[in-house]
């Protein structure tokens, strides 16, 4: 499998508007690696986009991704969301008024119903443009694309808001966690790579989020082949500055971690 991850930033895109800091001032005036929006990935063989933040165009057009033929959705959240317009409308002809394209958009139906009240707008996309449509996923239900399996899987159970999403392909496998895995509790084991969130180093003052020692130690416990770290949140960055992921990697030598850039292109 190709894997591409377009941008590996967190809720708040970086530069931050208004944000004078330094890092700020850098992504304005230099751009990557400090330049960084909403995390997304694409999966090339099945031409697979997973999350839609309000930059995704920006996203798809400096990764040169040309096309899209599904769409999965993790959660509802805005800055994995919000995007959704800027894909399914770029298959359409305002001039023509007529669709040229159908994305196959997959989640469970949880998350459908709660994009229905904080993003009513899909309601259009689907039921009036017909630019998707919509396959309901469920914990552990899987969905074939070609040669590629994807499996959906719970965080906290059946009243789940969040889910992960497991790729497998010709016995390489792995999974894909943006985004408050504080709460997961399903077991992750025999994965070639996790893509999973960074979250957080100020834990004496965010305790909703998982701390990075602890994430450290789940990673002990699935012992994944290797593990990215994606949804770097800009605060954090702010607070603590970007030597500091160089840091955790030297403080945690005994486990396979790297930070996720955006852009960066995995071949499984």
């Amino acid at each position: 499998m190709k894997l591409q991850i377009l941008w590996s930033w967190g809720a708040i895109p970086t530069p931050r508007p208004f944000c004078v800091c330094d890092v700020c001032k850098k992504a304005r005036t230099i751009g990557a690696p400090y330049k960084r929006n909403s995390c997304s990935l694409y999966v090339h063989d099945i031409k697979a986009l997973v999350d839609c933040g309000e930059d995704i165009a920006d996203a798809l057009n400096k990764s040169d991704i040309s096309d899209v033929d599904n769409l999965f959705i993790t959660h509802r959240h805005p800055d994995h969301t919000f995007g959704l317009r800027n894909v399914l409308q770029s298959y359409f002809d305002f001039v023509e008024e007529k669709k040229q394209k159908v994305i196959q958009l997959y989640m469970p139906k949880r998350v459908h119903e709660d994009m229905k009240i904080h993003y009513p707008s899909i309601n259009y996309f689907v039921d009036v443009l017909g630019l998707a449509n919509i396959v309901y996923i469920e914990h552990n239900q899987s969905v074939t694309i070609g040669d590629t399996q994807v499996t959906a899987i719970w965080f906290t159970g059946e009243k789940s808001e969040t889910y992960w999403y497991l790729f497998e392909q010709w016995r390489k496998r792995f999974l894909y966690t943006p985004c408050d895995t504080i709460s997961f509790q399903q077991e992750a084991q025999n994965l070639d790579l996790l893509i999973t969130e960074c979250w957080v180093f100020s834990h004496e003052k965010v305790k909703s989020e998982i701390w990075f020692p602890q994430l450290m130690d789940r990673l002990k416990l699935y012992a994944p082949k290797k593990t990215l770290l994606t949804h770097i949140e800009e605060i954090e960055i702010n607070a603590w500055w970007l030597d500091y992921l160089e840091k955790m990697k030297n403080t945690y030598k005994d486990v396979p971690f790297d930070f996720a850039h955006d852009g960066l292109i995995i071949d499984l």
